[in-house]
């Protein structure tokens, strides 16, 4: 039997999320976004990108009661794929994706950010590039996976309402940027100047999960320090021993892999603390 693998530099709904995902990371630091520019080009009404990018959002956001009807979308998914994408025309604008995205990024930085739907647009690729006869266990369960979100009332959209605002005008999208920027800072306004520059790098790192690690990592090992001092002055004991287990506690970050919003969301309760001493 063949084995089934995953691309994700082949995976045109990832790829499509990713992209935006970048789009929001530069619109945060109110910055022209590079990824726009891609985005509009290869994922044009022409495209055959825009085509399969369709029939994953059509998987992952359509909602039938049951099994029967999940596998007939399923079947008329890969029968629409089969009959209206051209493979080879698909092949060479993945390519050119590819090329233009390690052109203008970090590709490793960019495809290490993490993916909520990862295991969905993995099993929706796996089913379009594959087909039963090359392994039916691996087939069959990426299918059920497909299934059983078809069948689940929470939808999993790949990226809300499209990105729309890529094809206004540039000074419509510069105007969008700095609203946006404004909205952030008066949404966040109560909160301190290093609670601030959390949620600026969190979501201005999206694609660069590097950056973001090593800047955790300082912010980890700096609010230790300033434990470390205020705890000499703290004379109630059992708050003492708890702020003891928060400075080992914080020993995690040196060793972590990934960064999601728990671990931000602690930081920032970290903060508050020292606030509070």
């Amino acid at each position: 039997m063949k084995k089934i693998k995953h691309s994700k530099y082949k995976n045109t709904g990832m790829l499509f999320e990713l992209l935006t995902r970048q789009i929001t990371s530069d619109i945060i630091s109110s910055k022209e976004s590079v990824a726009t520019e891609i985005l509009k080009k290869f994922f044009n009404k022409n495209s055959e990108l825009l085509k399969e990018y369709s029939l994953y959002k059509t998987l992952c956001e359509q909602r039938f009661p049951s099994e029967y009807k999940s596998n007939i979308l399923i079947d008329a998914v890969l029968r629409a794929r089969g009959a209206n994408i051209d493979r080879g025309k698909l092949k060479e604008e993945k390519y050119q994706l590819i090329k233009a995205i390690n052109e203008n990024f970090n590709i490793d930085n960019f495809f290490q950010t993490k993916v909520q739907n990862y295991k969905l647009l993995a099993s929706i690729y796996k089913i379009f590039e594959y087909s039963e006869f090359d392994n039916p266990t691996t087939f069959t369960q990426s299918k059920v996976t497909i299934i059983e979100n078809l069948m689940s009332d929470k939808k999993s959209r790949i990226v809300e309402n499209h990105v729309s605002i890529s094809e206004e005008p540039k000074e419509v999208r510069l105007l969008s940027y700095k609203i946006l920027v404004e909205k952030f800072n008066t949404k966040y306004e109560e909160l301190s100047a290093e609670q601030k520059t959390i949620l600026r790098e969190y979501i201005g790192n999206i694609s660069n999960t590097n950056n973001l690690k090593d800047f955790m990592k300082t912010e980890a090992t700096r609010i230790q320090e300033v434990l470390t001092k205020k705890i000499k002055f703290v004379k109630d004991k059992p708050l003492k021993i708890k702020l003891k287990e928060v400075i080992e506690l914080l020993n995690q970050y040196k060793t972590l892999k990934t960064i999601d919003e728990n671990h931000v969301s602690a930081l920032l309760r970290y903060y508050s603390l020292i606030n509070d001493l």
